[in-house]
């Protein structure tokens, strides 16, 4: 027939699957805002409630704000034909996530990692929490099997954002319990089948933050902020380090970056 989309290839599956999935997201945001809201509230502050999930903006000379820019500007790689700037920092609250994240909270290797999503997402994701494909989704759309997916390159989360050449984006910043992890040097949609005794997969990348710059914030949180270089011990697959969960109670969101992406020429 003409004019037959054919899913034939790995990545039109995945391409589907993120339609599906910001379709989804778009329904949450519908049903919140069908919702009447308090006509004694404020109509953006009503929907602010809605989202269940307290933002309170960083001073811009605050300690936080400027280890998150410096987290940001070091990890974003130079040679991108656009630049950002930081609109906004807020850390985020979400309602019931401390509780659930709390039997993780002692556990060995929990690092501040970056998460994109388009803009469409992210009701969504704040009055839900990020989530995991459901069972009816297709295993192999994933790379590293259907999980929550982080980097410790903005680059990378930024890529996500699907914000091209320019424009506004989100990302957001979690303390993600990883434990002990199982690395792997290419793609492997099984992945979530983890070995025993390790709680996340790391897809290991030829760039990654230098490891001697790191920082370890209040609570023991790595943050892997420092200049990215060349990896020169590996051969992998792939080009920037990929961290993944399988259980979202192994996730605390820590801040929402609202950035703006500037078309350089």
């Amino acid at each position: 027939m003409a004019g037959e989309f054919v899913i034939d290839s790995p990545q039109k599956l995945k391409e589907k699957l993120d339609l599906v999935e910001a379709l989804g997201e778009i329904e949450i945001a519908t049903k919140l805002l069908e919702e009447e809201p308090d006509v004694e509230d404020d109509p953006i502050y009503t929907r602010y409630k809605q989202l269940k999930c307290e933002l309170t903006p960083l001073e811009t000379n605050s300690q936080e704000f400027s280890m998150i820019k410096r987290y940001m500007l070091n990890t974003y790689e130079k040679e991108h034909c656009n630049t950002v700037d930081i609109v906004q920092i807020f850390r985020v609250s979400r309602n019931g996530e401390d509780n659930r994240f709390k039997k993780f909270s002692g556990t060995q290797n929990r690092m501040l990692l970056w998460h994109g999503s388009r803009l469409t997402n992210w009701t969504g994701i704040l009055s839900q929490g990020l989530r995991i494909a459901p069972p009816e989704a297709p295993v192999n759309g994933y790379a590293f099997g259907k999980g929550v997916y982080f980097a410790d390159m903005f680059t990378l989360s930024a890529g996500f954002s699907r914000i091209w050449p320019s424009g506004p984006g989100v990302l957001l910043l979690c303390e993600v319990a990883l434990g002990e992890m199982n690395e792997l040097f290419s793609s492997n949609c099984n992945a979530h089948n983890l070995p025993n005794g390790k709680l996340s997969t790391k897809g290991v990348g030829t760039i990654a933050p230098d490891k001697s710059e790191y920082e370890i914030i209040e609570g023991g949180v790595v943050v892997p902020l420092g200049e990215p270089k060349q990896v020169q011990s590996i051969t992998s697959c792939i080009s920037y380090n990929q961290y993944i969960v399988y259980n979202v109670d192994q996730i605390k969101m820590r801040y929402v970056l609202h950035v703006q992406f500037n078309d350089r020429w």
